[in-house]
């Protein structure tokens, strides 16, 4: 008997969607289209425009001809609470039960009006105060979001005519597409998702999550912008003169137009782009906060066991060079995710790069929704 789900990944400048269908032995795509989103549809990791929202996925609809509504809707916003906490044990059914009570006190909003979750990472013996028998501990990563927030998705995908059955929290659903949950190779690993406007860090061992970061202001929109700021050009004219440039060394051209002219016959050496510099600018911002959001989680963290590889994944990611600067500024292995290592590609499929990389989040959604 099969199921068949779709992953879906609104993100701030567009819509992914991925169709899987789940075997006995194998999980395989099916289906994967994505449409963009108008400019303000998404704001800050919230719906603002649930009419524009609902226009964007059923045009998705249309255009991916997928033959379910049945959806797993994945959120990332920087208010999200991602924390580890060691909490009081229960058997599982009580513990869900219990858990707002137990986490009232740590919320930075009243519980009621927080929608909860949680990743069991351990089950471990504490030293209990003037007792003599240790006391049994569940340490868990608790996440809670604003139902505000939440219904906000849920209500665009909703008027769309689509059947929400699992909100999902998009740095989990990273690691899932990543790695299986396995004892076999406890490595620590960290996945680190470059989109348009935030940089989601998510640190992983053996397919559990322990640490999670969102970073604004670092995604692939901040290099668009800081050169149509030096040079007044257009939105499109600076998305395609990062694309084509890149890092120095890593330009897809031989020449380019000109920074200081708006003559398309112009051109400078790729080598002497004076635009280079604006990238390599923003990039070594990225990386800086890399390595202080990955020396907090080192520093904060049980043990010292250094990082076995860093993944990239999102569009942004594949900026010509990002791997190679990541990989010797930060000293660790870098790779660039391919989901088909976790699932199975239909051989008359073809993807471009771009749409690879948008294919995780919606790959670990499924995998996440379909294990459950």
């Amino acid at each position: 008997m099969t199921r068949t789900i779709v992953g879906l990944d609104i993100g701030s400048t567009g819509i992914r969607a991925a169709e899987f269908e789940m075997g006995r032995r194998t999980t395989s795509l099916r289906r994967f289209a994505s449409v963009e989103l108008p400019e303000g549809a998404i704001r800050s990791g919230t719906v603002a425009d649930h009419e524009a929202v609902a226009v964007a996925l059923r045009e998705l609809w249309s255009r991916g001809k997928f033959s379910t509504k049945t959806v797993v809707l994945g959120i990332a916003n920087e208010g999200v609470l991602v924390r580890q906490m060691d909490l009081e044990w229960m058997e599982p059914g009580d513990f869900r039960k219990g858990l707002r009570y137990q986490v009232a006190d740590a919320l930075p909003v009243p519980v009621d009006e927080a929608n909860l979750d949680y990743y069991m990472l351990d089950e471990i013996e504490q030293p209990a105060e003037g007792q003599q028998e240790a006391r049994r501990v569940a340490r868990v990563m608790l996440v809670a979001a604003g139902r505000e927030m939440v219904d906000g998705f849920v209500r665009s995908v909703q008027t769309a005519g689509l059947s929400p059955v699992r909100v999902d929290l998009l740095p989990f659903a990273l690691v899932r597409a990543v790695s299986p949950v396995t004892e076999v190779d406890p490595a620590l690993e960290a996945v680190v998702d470059i989109g348009a406007e935030t940089v989601v860090v998510v640190v992983h061992r053996g397919g559990r999550p322990q640490f999670v970061r969102t970073l604004s202001g670092h995604g692939g929109r901040a290099i668009t912008r800081a050169l149509m700021d030096r040079y007044e050009w257009t939105w499109e004219d600076a998305e395609r003169t990062k694309i084509v440039l890149g890092l120095p060394g890593h330009s897809q051209l031989d020449a380019v137009p000109e920074a200081e002219s708006s003559s398309e016959e112009t051109s400078v050496s790729v080598a002497d782009h004076p635009a280079h510099q604006v990238i390599v600018e923003q990039v070594d911002a990225l990386v800086t906060e890399l390595r202080t959001t990955l020396t907090y989680y080192r520093s904060s963290a049980e043990g010292s066991q250094p990082l076995s590889r860093i993944v990239l994944t999102g569009r942004a990611a594949g900026l010509g060079g990002l791997a190679e600067k990541l990989r010797e500024q930060l000293d660790v292995p870098v790779e660039r995710l391919s989901v088909f290592d976790r699932v199975r590609k239909p051989r008359n499929m073809v993807l471009v790069e771009d749409q690879e990389a948008e294919l995780a989040v919606p790959t670990g959604l499924c995998l996440g929704a379909m294990a459950s």
